[in-house]
């Protein structure tokens, strides 16, 4: 019996230091989102090939050094999907390459296009999906809208995104 007390504060004594434990250790500091606003110019490749552009980053995420502010895009991947649905829409998945024009890296990003052609209107999410060099530990998200070119709407876009980076 008094083995089976002597286990039993034992199992508490190293309950008690174990929590002691986790609490002495101070927590990571948790990176705090920043805002970021980017336009992407995008020229339709009228030959089957991927849709290249540039992009125009702003707002404090290019400010604290998070996201170069300029550099050239390409559609890396792309599924139409969802033309089946009776309600007129359809999901585009798109992943892009952002390069920055001063070498610090590229962004992965894919985005979820939201193509409802009843209102003629385009949406989308999009997230980080990974980098390198200085965008190798880059996380983020945020939703965007796209607007037709306005010299022709059939040889590109404007996409407008806004979220947050976290680096």
């Amino acid at each position: 019996m008094r083995s089976h007390r002597q286990l039993s504060r034992g199992i508490g004594v190293a309950f008690a230091a174990g929590v002691g434990l986790l609490a002495a250790i101070s927590p990571v500091a948790a990176a705090t989102p920043v805002g970021v606003e980017i336009v992407s110019h995008m020229d339709f490749n009228q030959e089957g090939g991927f849709n290249t552009g540039d992009f125009l980053a702003s707002g404090p995420a290019v400010e604290e050094g998070l996201i170069c502010d300029s550099g050239t895009v390409q559609d890396t991947r792309l599924i139409l999907a969802g033309f089946q649905s009776p309600t007129g829409r359809i999901q585009i998945p798109v992943r892009k390459t952002f390069t920055c024009d001063d070498d610090s890296g590229e962004i992965f990003i894919k985005i979820q296009v939201h193509l409802d052609l009843t209102s003629q209107t385009e949406t989308f999410s999009w997230v980080v999906l990974g980098g390198t060099g200085d965008y190798s530990d880059l996380r983020g998200s945020g939703g965007g809208t796209t607007v037709g070119d306005g010299s022709d709407p059939q040889t590109g876009n404007f996409n407008n995104y806004v979220g947050f980076l976290i680096g």
